[in-house]
């Protein structure tokens, strides 16, 4: 017998304004550094065009990548640069993931939250277009994909604090670490059940997935409720 395939949940993105990375580096370099700063044009354009193409990244792997290259060269920037209000001056704005409410800041570290929260988002989303009715690669990369957006948002929880919008403060984000979790558990339950193991591991594993969603229930329980988290996302958990 077939089993058909139970609807998962893909994060919805970050939505973010054009930036202008060119102009305020070679200022800084300028100013700060007397050097000429038309020697750092490849340099300037490329963390430039990154941020240009990162905006309009797609859920899949190309889209993931290109997300991660922008958020490598935003973590070696850092070490060299200081972005901010004092120094390099960019105003950073950035759309909630649920609410679409804008916030800018000029601060790297809102930057770099956001990105990474798109790349997990971006995770989720492969794994949940992963084919895993009698597709055992499809089970495991969608396993694979939720452990590891689970890991992204973990991440963004215990290194940036402070946050200044509603899908990066830490009850969301503990959430979403939560869906993640159920939803991987529910894919690994699902193997063991197409796999016919003994009934007792099915079973065991059944109990996980109940606890795990109803975790994440209890933690969605007060955004649904402000209508931050949609309703059907309570329905489908339930």
């Amino acid at each position: 017998m077939s089993m058909s395939q139970s609807p998962m949940i893909a994060v919805p993105l970050k939505r973010t304004d054009e930036v202008d990375w060119v102009t305020p580096l070679k200022r800084y370099i300028a100013l700060s550094y007397q050097d000429d700063p038309e020697k750092y044009s490849e340099e300037t354009g490329t963390i430039h065009r990154l941020r240009q193409d990162m905006r309009g990244a797609g859920n899949d792997i190309t889209g993931r990548d290109v997300l991660y290259r922008y958020f490598g060269q935003l973590e070696i920037l850092d070490l060299r640069f200081p972005v901010d209000e004092a120094h390099i001056k960019i105003g950073f704005m950035w759309y909630d993931a649920f609410t679409q409410r804008p916030t800018s800041q000029f601060s790297l570290a809102f930057e770099k939250a956001s990105t990474i929260f798109n790349i997990a988002s971006v995770l989720s989303a492969i794994a949940t277009s992963q084919t895993r009715t009698n597709e055992p690669e499809g089970v495991k990369k969608a396993f694979h994909y939720y452990q590891a957006a689970a890991g992204i948002y973990t991440y963004i929880n215990e290194n940036f604090l402070h946050a200044p919008s509603i899908d990066l403060s830490r009850d969301t984000v503990k959430m979403l670490v939560a869906l993640m979790l159920a939803q991987a558990q529910e894919v690994f339950w699902e193997k063991t059940l197409a796999e016919k193991k003994k009934p007792l591991l099915i079973s065991k594993l059944a109990a996980q997935v109940a606890w795990g969603y109803q975790t994440t229930l209890e933690a969605m329980a007060d955004g649904v409720s402000k209508q931050v988290f949609e309703k059907n996302w309570q329905t489908l958990c339930q």
